[in-house]
């Protein structure tokens, strides 16, 4: 089957493959956002990381010990050469707290600003996360005394 999906259509899925691949688990989904040499900056503590092989660790243990649910919102993407992109995209994402923090949540919301790269992926075009920078956009809302025992 011939795909035609747009480059923004690619874009788009590209950033939920980030978000979908959290909230699963589903780390090779996840992975597969980002170009092998990427630089994430998370806000603090965690700050600026580079490399898919230290970015995965780093987000594992953010979510370790919580269930996520991401949603993406208003997105601007802009193509900025023939195989460069950039998008800004606004993200909320519910945090639950497991065991003895079961039943409480906290919701964060944010902005992704990312730079990606257009490669190709056995024979098919696809985009990877380049540069991404997490921003907390407003102050956590929500039960945040299940990030007390994290």
């Amino acid at each position: 089957m011939v795909s035609h999906a747009s480059d923004h259509e690619l874009i788009r899925n590209c950033i939920a493959r980030y978000c979908v691949g959290v909230d699963l688990g589903d780390w090779d989904l996840f992975s597969s956002a980002f170009h092998e040499d990427v630089s994430v900056k998370f806000p603090a503590p965690t700050g600026l990381i580079h490399g898919i092989g230290a970015v995965l660790p780093a987000v594992q243990a953010m979510v370790t010990k919580f269930n996520t649910q991401h949603t993406l919102g208003t997105q601007i993407i802009e193509l900025t050469g023939e195989e460069t992109a950039k998008a800004t995209t606004y993200v909320t994402t519910v945090i639950f707290g497991q065991g003895e923090q079961n039943g409480k949540h906290a919701t964060n919301r944010g902005v992704y600003r990312d730079q990606l790269v257009k490669i190709s992926v056995e024979g098919r075009v696809d985009w990877r996360i380049t540069e991404r920078v997490a921003v907390g956009q407003w102050p956590l809302t929500g039960d945040t005394s299940i990030f007390a025992t994290a």
